[in-house]
């Protein structure tokens, strides 16, 4: 009769488990995290995946193991995320391309982030700034638009290619300002800056990161960010609403993505440590540094609006200028 009694009791233990999957929730985590990165090693995503995974394992207890896995503006890392298991062992430093850009572009995308993924975690943004090289006759935005409105369709703007954000805000750009610009795409940043290095373009709308060193160094000029305020990194440059274009603010950002039926306690019990993590005042001082911003934490479901409010700001832009990628 005890050894029933005993059997009935695991039983009972196991069926609480099953039905109300508190007890893994509780117990979370209890082993190594996997985090996906959709980028190379060595740019700035990546640095900043690295520390973040490094905060985390001092809040969590676990290793937080960084996976590159770069590939077609981030959707590969994304399709790994969506087919893998909703227990909080694997998450995705997702990028704004991952669950704003690429389904608005991409016809086939091999996963869809509403059905796939939980917004677990806002971390950073990235502004981005607008240069010239620093032998431009343009010093200002007015400048660069004046010159553009005298010569429509002459005046050229760089990116790193077809339907990326730096893309899509120099098309935000040229429907504010009421300009025809020339569009060139180059495969990646570091030959887009080459472009206005050499003179084959005019101007560049580029993240903070990559650009501060030419800018630091004299080769480029900053004319405007494109930000909401102005940056510590660049305190002089004005904002491009303050330069003439009210409302413009455009910046890229990176947050954490679990998949879909991952338990809302993991999520909340991932959210909390990246919001300890992101107040670690060398982690904002070491990125602000650089021209990223790191805004004050959210919680999960704040983050989903957010990223639902993205959505609403590119997709009229996306359909107006008929942008789609095979």
């Amino acid at each position: 009769m005890t050894i029933l009694l005993r059997y009935a009791r695991v039983a009972a233990c196991v069926l609480g488990i099953l039905f109300t999957g508190t007890a893994p929730a509780a117990a979370y985590p209890d082993k190594p995290i996997r985090m996906l990165v959709p980028y190379p090693p060595g740019g700035i995503t990546d640095v900043l995946s690295r520390s973040v995974a490094e905060l985390l394992r001092k809040e969590l207890g676990q290793p937080v193991i960084v996976e590159n896995k770069p590939g077609a503006n981030t959707a590969l890392a994304a399709q790994a995320l969506a087919t893998s298991p909703a227990d909080g062992y694997t998450v995705m430093m997702a990028a704004a391309a991952t669950v704003v850009m690429n389904p608005l572009l991409y016809p086939k995308l091999g996963y869809e982030p509403v059905r796939d993924f939980t917004p677990a975690a806002r971390i950073a943004e990235t502004p981005l700034v607008l240069v010239v090289r620093s032998d431009s006759t343009a010093r200002t935005l007015a400048d660069l638009i004046a010159t553009a409105k005298a010569k429509p369709g002459d005046t050229s703007f760089a990116s790193t290619g077809l339907g990326s954000t730096l893309h899509l805000a120099g098309e935000l750009l040229q429907l504010e300002t009421g300009t025809q610009l020339l569009h060139v795409p180059y495969k990646g940043s570091a030959p887009a800056l080459n472009g206005v290095l050499g003179g084959e373009t005019h101007f560049m709308i580029d993240s903070v990161g990559s650009s501060i060193p030419l800018i630091k160094g004299g080769k480029l000029r900053a004319i405007a960010v494109t930000s909401a305020k102005r940056l510590p990194a660049l305190p002089e440059v004005p904002t491009v609403a303050e330069s003439g274009v009210p409302g413009f603010d455009v910046s890229t950002w990176f947050g954490l993505l679990v998949p879909k039926q991952t338990p809302a306690a993991i999520v909340t019990r991932l959210n909390a440590a990246v919001a300890l993590a992101v107040r670690d005042p060398s982690f904002r001082a070491q990125f602000e540094a650089v021209g990223l911003v790191v805004p004050a934490p959210i919680d999960s479901a704040a983050f989903a609006k957010f990223i639902q409010a993205e959505t609403a700001k590119w997709a009229p832009l996306i359909k107006a200028k008929n942008i789609s990628l095979e």
